[in-house]
């Protein structure tokens, strides 16, 4: 998975760096291989010194190297852009179609949203399993689970995580608490308004009436409104002239009696009635559905929090140990440091003794020679004492 920064982060020459540039080669550094974030941190934060970005460099130096499963995800980010554009635009038609529906708008589009959604991430996944696979890093379950939480998390969470996420630049895996941002408090706007009932009424007068009943609307008046309810025009919409088709001469239209006006009035009260109760039935359908999800997710929490716990109950078990066995071995190494101290000093004077032993054979060696010099003297002043013992004895005799 290539990242869109073509430059080295750490690597530019000797001209200045404008505040485009250095953000973009420190983004460009949490998508590096781990083993070279600290390397190349370093030394980009060296060149900007040297380049009078002081404040920067400072900032730079105090970034943390993400881990595996938000590095999985920087690279992911910066290098398939347009699929997590894809991914984020997903999340936010589903937030949007989300609020909407539990705002009594459109509900039949969030089936829609959160299927384009899952769709979305699904191909994320699979570039994930295809980086993974070029890295030569195995796809565990934790791993994908880490980095799927992770996209789930920034995607419906709050703004900057959103951001950090498209820039790449995450050091932690997030973990959602919930829906995100998709509180069903949070609705798209006002609740739609609803003109509140008219009031009944009075019953006629027994007087007889001066100005004659209201004309129902003909099939000529193309553009009146009949609507009742809640849908029932604002008294400026009534008040609007409409435009008449042309038609013979009208006939005269009986007005409507009292109890016709009491029959339609029963009739739009009890349409009402019935398109809120299926409103409310619509919103405890979803109420019911968030409650279940709520649930469910609040039964994984949970049960991550038990494995947490035996897993941490497990490393403080093994960090004993291990602490145990670093004592052992600092009291072994202690013994053998003592032992070996011991052994030098007995070493030493070994090799005094050897040093000293070896100066006395030097002397005895010495000494010896000269006996032998000696010796030899003698020999040679006793052979000359013979000859001339011999020399006197030869000319007594003559």
């Amino acid at each position: 998975m290539a990242s869109r920064s073509k430059t080295p982060p750490g690597s530019r020459g000797k001209q200045g760096s404008s505040e485009a540039e250095i953000a973009a080669r420190q983004r460009a550094l949490y998508a590096l291989p781990l083993d070279q974030f600290t390397r190349t941190r370093d030394a980009l934060a060296k060149a900007l010194t040297a380049e009078g970005h002081t404040q920067e460099a400072q900032a730079i130096k105090k970034l943390k190297r993400p881990v595996v499963p938000a590095w999985i995800v920087n690279r992911l980010a910066q290098g398939q852009p347009e699929h997590m554009d894809q991914f984020l635009s997903s999340a936010h038609a589903l937030e949007l179609a989300h609020r909407r529906a539990m705002s009594g708008l459109a509900t039949d589009q969030l089936k829609d949203a959160n299927r384009t959604f899952q769709q979305s991430l699904e191909v994320l996944m699979k570039d994930v399993n295809a980086s993974l696979s070029a890295l030569g890093r195995d796809a565990t379950g934790d791993l994908i689970r880490q980095v799927e939480e992770t996209l789930r998390a920034a995607a419906l969470g709050t703004a900057e995580e959103r951001a950090i996420l498209a820039r790449g630049t995450l050091t932690q895996p997030l973990r959602s608490s919930g829906f995100g941002s998709l509180s069903p408090l949070m609705l798209v706007g006002p609740a739609p308004e609803r003109p509140a009932p008219k009031p009944p009424k009075p019953p006629p007068s027994r007087r007889p009436e001066k100005t004659p009943a209201r004309p129902a609307p003909t099939p000529h008046r193309a553009d009146a409104k009949v609507l009742r309810g809640p849908w029932a025009p604002r008294e400026e919409e009534e008040q609007i002239p409409v435009r008449t088709m042309p038609s013979p001469k009208p006939h005269a239209v009986p007005a409507e009696s009292p109890a016709q006006k009491r029959k339609a009035h029963k009739e739009a009260e009890a349409e009402t009635r019935r398109q809120r109760d299926v409103e409310l039935r619509q919103l405890r359908r979803e109420a019911k559905q968030s409650a279940d999800e709520a649930t469910l997710a609040e039964k994984n929490a949970r049960h991550n929090l038990v494995r947490a716990q035996a897993a941490l109950r497990t490393m403080k078990a093994q960090t004993l140990q291990a602490r145990r066995v670093l004592e052992t071995a600092e009291t072994q190494v202690h013994r053998a440091r003592e032992a070996l101290e011991a052994a030098e000093d007995l070493a030493r004077q070994a090799r005094e003794e050897l040093q000293n032993a070896e100066e006395a054979e030097r002397a005895q060696t010495e000494e010896a020679e000269r006996a032998d010099e000696q010796a030899a003297v003698a020999e040679r002043a006793l052979t000359q004492a013979r000859r001339h013992l011999e020399q006197t004895e030869s000319h007594l005799h003559r």
